[in-house]
C-alpha cells in the first residue's frame, strides 16, 4: 500500500480535532528523537550543520499514514554572505534553526520525498523520518558543490525574485564577481519584469529610499573590487 493517502473534502469536527492532536504528537516524538538521531528541533523542522553545508528538513503529515518530506542543503556561507549584503550582519549572532525559519534567509529550491506511506503511528513515523533523514543527506552531500545548485537553477533571463538573490551570492561563494554583477545589472526593468522583484528583498533605508537586493549586491561588488585593488 504505497499509493497517497486521499484527505476528505470535509473533515467533521472531531476528525478535525483528531488531525490537529496527531499532528501534535508526531511534533512532539520527532522533537524527542532528534538530538539522539543527529539532528536538532524547531518549529516543526529538523536541521544541523554537516561540514561546510547546512541541512533542514520539514516533515508534513499526510491524511492517517505516511509524511512527505521536504530537504533542504546550502552552504554554511551563504547567509552570512547574504546577511552582509543587505546589512544584517547581527543575524550571524543568531541561532542555527534561524537559517532554516528565519524571515531574511537565502533558501534553495527543496526537494520533496514520501516517508512511511504504510506507517500511521505518529512515533514509528517520526523515527522513519530521522532514519530517511540521516540516509538523504549522506548521499546528498557526496555530489551536491555550488557548482551544481548553480546548474540546477533556470537560465538568467528566467530567474526572478528571491532565486535571483540566490545565483548572486553562490557566484560570488565561486568568486565569479562578474557572474554576479550581470545577474545584478538592470538595464530597463520595465522590459524585464522578472528585474522588478529586485531580487526579492527590499530594505528601508534611514534616509526614507528603498533598496532592493540588486541594488545592495551591486554597491557589495564594487566595493569588494575596490578593497581588492587597495590590498594589490
Amino acid at each position: 500500500m504505497n499509493d497517497l493517502p486521499a484527505r476528505p473534502a470535509k473533515l467533521t469536527r472531531e476528525q478535525q480535532k483528531a488531525a490537529k492532536q496527531r499532528g501534535k504528537d508526531f511534533d512532539a516524538a520527532l522533537k524527542r528523537g532528534a538530538c539522539s538521531a543527529g539532528w536538532r528541533y524547531a518549529r516543526g523542522e529538523v536541521f544541523r550543520q554537516s561540514g561546510d553545508w547546512f541541512i533542514s528538513i520539514m516533515p508534513s503529515l499526510l491524511w492517517e499514514r505516511g509524511v512527505v518530506v521536504r530537504m533542504m542543503v546550502k552552504p554554511m556561507a551563504l547567509d552570512p554572505l547574504f546577511w552582509d549584503i543587505v546589512g544584517l550582519n547581527e543575524n550571524e549572532a543568531l541561532p542555527l534553526s534561524f537559517r532554516a525559519t528565519g524571515a531574511w534567509v537565502l533558501r534553495p529550491p527543496s526537494t520533496d520525498e514520501h516517508v512511511g506511506l504504510n506507517t500511521a503511528e505518529v512515533q514509528a513515523l517520526s523515527v522513519e523520518v530521522l532514519e530517511w533523514s540521516n540516509r538523504r543527506a549522506t548521499e546528498i552531500l557526496k555530489t551536491i558543490s555550488i557548482e551544481t545548485m548553480l546548474t540546477a537553477l533556470p537560465s538568467s533571463e528566467n530567474l526572478g525574485g528571491q532565486p535571483r538573490a540566490l545565483a548572486t551570492c553562490l557566484h560570488i561563494l565561486l568568486d565569479d564577481l562578474d557572474g554576479a554583477m550581470r545577474l545584478c545589472r538592470i538595464d530597463d526593468a520595465e522590459t524585464h519584469p522578472l528585474m522588478r522583484e529586485g531580487g526579492g528583498f527590499t530594505t528601508h533605508n534611514r534616509d526614507g529610499s528603498i533598496s532592493t537586493f540588486l541594488d545592495q549586491a551591486r554597491d557589495w561588488i564594487a566595493r569588494k573590487r575596490r578593497g581588492e585593488l587597495s590590498v594589490v
